[in-house]
C-alpha cells in the first residue's frame, strides 16, 4: 500500500527555522513598538505638564499685583485672556484659606468662558510643601500652582482638557507607528514569501518522492514488457475479484492461459520479436475483457484472467471462445504476419471454493487438459 512520505529533515529543519525567526522578529517589532509608543506618549506628557507650569508660572505673574491690591475686576479679565487657550477648562485664583478670588469655567472645549460664583472656597490640597503639583483624571489635567512671589498669596488651580495639541509631538507618534507598521508588514510579507518557497519546496519534494514510489510500486507489481499486473499482484486481484463475486452473488472463472507454439516463434525469429509478439498478445486481451476484469502475466507466455460477472457456464464458454478467436488470428510483428494460439484452463469460484493456490493449481491443471485436447481451447477443471 502507497502511504504519502513525509518532507525531509532538511525541510523541517528549515521549515522550523522559518517559523522561529517569523516569531522572533514579530516580538521584537512588538517590543520596539509599545516602548517606542510609550516614550513617545511619555514625552507627550511631559511637554504638556511643562507647557501647563509655564501657563501657571505666567498666571502668578499676572495676578500677584492684583491679589496684593485686591483689584479684582482687573484679575477676571486677565484670567479671561488666559482662557482664550480652548483646552483651558477652568481657572480658580483663592487666597491661602481657598477661599475664592475669581473663578472662570468652560464645559467643553470652544465653549464660551463664564464666571461661576456659586463656588466660594476649594479644598486645597493637603501636605503639600512644593511650587505646584499635577493631577490627572481621565478627562482632566489639574495644575496646583502656588502664588509664591516672594510672600505666599494663595492658589490657582488650572483645569485643562485631556488633549493633544501638539502638532510635531502627534506628527511624530503618528511617523513612528506608521514606520513600525509598514516594518511589521515588510517582516511578515518576508515571513509569508519564506514560508511558501519552503512549502513550495516540500510539495515538490513529496511530488517527487510520490512519483518515485509510485515508479517503484509499478515495477514490483507490473510487468515490464506489456505493462499488465505481475505474479506479485496475483493474490490481491484474486482476493478482490472473489470479494466482489460474494457481495453480487456471480461466479468468477480464474483462468490459466498459455500460448501454443511461442517457443518456436521466438527461436525463430529472435527475443525481440518475441517480446513484441507478447506485447501484442497482452493487448488483445485487454481488449476482449471488461474494464472490471484482470489479465496477469505470470511470465513468459503464461497468463491469468480473472472473469468475474459470470451468470453461468455457457456464458463463460462464449467469452472464452471469443478469447481464444481473437489471439488465433494472425499478428503483424517485424513485417511479418506471426499466427499462434492458446490453451485455456478455467475453474470457477464458488463452485470450487478452496484456497487461491489451490484455485491456481486447479487452472493450471485443466489448461493442460486442453493441450490434450489438441490446444487452442479452453477445459474446465472437475473435481475427482
Amino acid at each position: 500500500m502507497r502511504t504519502k512520505p513525509g518532507s525531509t529533515s532538511a525541510h523541517s529543519v528549515f521549515s522550523k527555522f522559518i517559523a522561529w525567526f517569523s516569531l522572533l522578529g514579530v516580538m521584537l517589532i512588538s517590543a520596539i513598538s509599545i516602548w517606542t509608543y510609550y516614550n513617545t506618549n511619555q514625552l507627550i506628557q511631559i511637554t504638556q505638564e511643562r507647557r501647563e507650569i509655564a501657563l501657571g508660572k505666567g498666571l502668578e505673574l499676572a495676578v500677584s499685583d492684583l491679589i496684593v491690591t485686591r483689584d479684582y475686576s482687573h484679575l477676571e479679565n486677565d484670567l479671561r485672556e488666559i482662557m482664550g487657550n480652548e483646552n483651558i477648562g477652568s481657572v480658580t485664583v483663592t487666597d491661602l484659606n481657598g477661599a475664592v478670588l475669581a473663578y472662570l469655567e468652560r464645559k467643553k472645549d470652544a465653549d464660551p468662558v463664564i464666571s461661576n460664583f456659586s463656588i466660594s472656597k476649594i479644598d486645597l490640597p493637603k501636605d503639600f510643601t512644593g511650587k505646584f503639583l499635577i493631577e490627572k483624571t481621565d478627562n482632566l489635567s489639574r495644575l496646583w500652582y502656588k502664588i509664591d512671589p516672594g510672600i505666599p498669596l494663595g492658589w490657582i488651580r488650572m483645569e485643562t482638557f485631556v488633549s493633544i495639541d501638539d502638532a510635531l509631538l502627534s506628527n511624530l507618534r503618528m511617523n513612528i507607528l506608521l514606520s513600525l507598521l509598514i516594518l511589521f508588514l515588510g517582516l511578515f510579507g518576508v515571513a509569508i514569501m519564506l514560508f511558501y518557497r519552503a512549502k513550495q519546496k516540500t510539495q515538490e519534494e513529496e511530488l517527487r518522492l510520490i512519483n518515485s514510489n509510485e515508479v517503484l510500486h509499478d515495477a514490483a507489481h507490473f510487468d515490464f514488457l506489456t505493462k499488465l499486473p505481475n505474479r506479485l499482484s496475483l493474490n490481491g486481484l484474486v482476493q478482490t475479484a472473489m470479494a466482489v463475486a460474494r457481495k453480487d452473488s456471480d461466479l468468477l472463472a480464474i483462468c490459466f492461459l498459455d500460448l501454443d507454439g511461442f517457443k518456436a516463434i521466438n527461436d525463430r525469429m529472435g527475443h525481440l520479436s518475441g517480446d513484441n509478439l507478447l506485447i501484442a498478445v497482452a493487448g488483445r486481451m485487454k481488449k476482449a475483457v471488461r474494464d472490471s476484469d484482470s489479465v496477469v502475466r505470470l511470465g513468459g507466455d503464461e497468463f491469468v484472467l480473472l472473469l468475474g460477472g459470470i451468470k453461468n457456464k455457457e456464458q463463460l464458454n462464449i467469452l472464452l471462445k471469443r478469447i481464444l478467436e481473437l489471439l488465433s488470428s494472425p499478428f503483424m510483428i517485424d513485417g511479418q504476419n506471426v499466427s499462434i494460439s492458446a490453451s485455456i484452463g478455467a475453474t470457477i469460484y464458488p463452485d470450487n471454493n478452496e484456497p487461491i493456490i489451490n484455485l491456481l493449481a486447479h487452472a493450471d491443471a485443466a489448461m493442460y487438459e486442453a493441450k490434450l485436447q489438441g490446444k487452442n481451447a479452453w477445459s474446465l477443471y472437475q473435481k475427482c
